[in-house]
């Protein structure tokens, strides 16, 4: 739970600030979330939808940013998580329409001393495949300020490597 707190928390700030996360994915929400690992959800509003009455793919394409990100924010690192260096998005069949859920699963595949790599999946509420994407970032001084148990459910001081990193 406090890995998923944190997140959360990290989230609330983002959106708070009003740019395009607060514009754009206010009504994300995290679900889950243990180091290197998020479940997202988000309900699919008319902000969403493009002319063919379905989500538009630069939506998919900031949702990939977002949540990759959120998933590094799951190691203990606080916003800004980094610069992305490359991002794609595959969108395999439309994602959604007005008032559908869209989830997003994303996972840190490899976090460097400089790069992170990230990917998410993101499925309909009939849990087909709709996109996928990868996220790499230059991560800069960017290091986790704290790290959690495996389960994410206890919050743990970190290791003296890790602050000096």
């Amino acid at each position: 739970m406090a890995c998923l707190n944190f997140v959360r928390q990290t989230w609330a700030k983002t959106v708070a600030k009003a740019g395009h996360d607060g514009n754009v994915l206010k009504r994300l929400v995290v679900n889950e979330a243990r180091p290197g690992y998020v479940h997202t959800t988000l309900k699919i509003g008319t902000e969403h939808i493009n002319n063919h009455n379905t989500v538009h793919g630069g939506v998919l394409l900031s949702l990939t940013d977002t949540v990759t990100s959120l998933a590094l924010q799951s190691k203990g690192i606080v916003p800004p998580t980094g610069a992305s260096v490359n991002i794609s998005c595959e969108f395999v069949r439309p994602a959604g329409k007005v008032g559908d859920d869209l989830h997003g699963v994303g996972e840190v595949v490899q976090l460097g001393r400089t790069l992170a790599y990230t990917r998410v999946n993101f499925y309909n509420s009939h849990k087909k495949m709709v996109a996928f994407g990868s996220h790499t970032k230059h991560m800069g001084k960017n290091t986790p300020t704290t790290r959690f148990s495996e389960d994410g459910e206890l919050e743990l001081p970190l290791e003296e490597k890790e602050k000096k990193a």
